[in-house]
């Protein structure tokens, strides 16, 4: 076992993690825009459902 105390990772390997997360987070995101503005999910989540019938009262 080594008796040098242990240093905090350097600068730049922080910063890489850190552009690699960010690319990712842009990535997904991009993903997601693109998705919804080519027409997304068409399914029956979408569907709004149809009002109930009212009654007519006659005066």
């Amino acid at each position: 076992m080594s008796t040098e105390p242990r240093t905090r990772p350097r600068a730049r390997d922080r910063d890489h993690r850190t552009t690699v997360v960010a690319a990712l987070l842009l990535a997904a995101s991009a993903a997601a825009l693109t998705y919804v503005l080519l027409g997304g999910h068409h399914g029956p989540v979408e569907k709004a459902a149809e009002p109930a019938p009212s009654r007519v009262l006659a005066p």
